[in-house]
């Protein structure tokens, strides 16, 4: 593939005209990330595996409402938050098990710098799963996948603003839920 097929947008275009193989490398591409997010927001590996791929199901089936040159990822992350949202209205997710996530930052830990880190990541997890979904939503997509307050307006359908707020309360939340528990 030259460089201009292989960027999602124009990948997503071929899958739009019922090109199926070209599917694959998007599959491929968003499968840690999408799978992690998904995960994060509904607290379940398991769960999180059916909804990753019920959202490549609904990717395909969706595909010919994809308008080039829409930008692929924040369009993928919208029909994820969608399902997740479907499935924890009216019920709380259970915090997730951060099993890539909770490795060491240093070369040589200690196993008691193993452990606080472990248990860290796992008070962390926790706590964003407290939140309301779409302050969860956003801080997942902002710390976690790295992406713009712009995309992020765009993948969970709120203005910009709407996003920063959510974003700011969620992170005061998560630090008054953090703060006495990391003294």
């Amino acid at each position: 593939m030259d460089a201009r097929s292989d960027r999602d947008e124009w990948l997503m275009t071929q899958v739009a005209q019922g090109k199926r193989h070209c599917l694959e490398p998007l599959v491929r591409r968003y499968a840690s990330p999408l799978l992690t997010f998904i995960t994060r927001m509904v607290g379940d590996r398991h769960h999180g595996e059916e909804l990753f791929q019920e959202v490549f199901l609904a990717v395909w089936s969706k595909r010919r409402q994809y308008e080039f040159p829409r930008p692929f990822k924040p369009w993928l992350f919208g029909i994820a938050v969608n399902k997740c949202r479907a499935t924890f209205r009216g019920k709380r997710p259970r915090p997730a098990a951060l099993e890539e996530e909770s490795s060491p930052l240093t070369d040589d830990p200690s196993p008691a710098d193993t452990l606080v880190a472990t248990e860290t990541a796992h008070l962390v997890a926790g706590a964003v799963t407290r939140l309301p979904a779409q302050q969860r939503a956003v801080v997942a997509l902002r710390i976690w996948d790295g992406m713009s307050y712009a995309q992020i307006a765009e993948t969970v359908g709120r203005t910009e603003a709407t996003v920063r707020s959510h974003m700011h309360h969620g992170l005061a939340a998560l630090r008054k839920y953090l703060e006495p528990r990391l003294r």
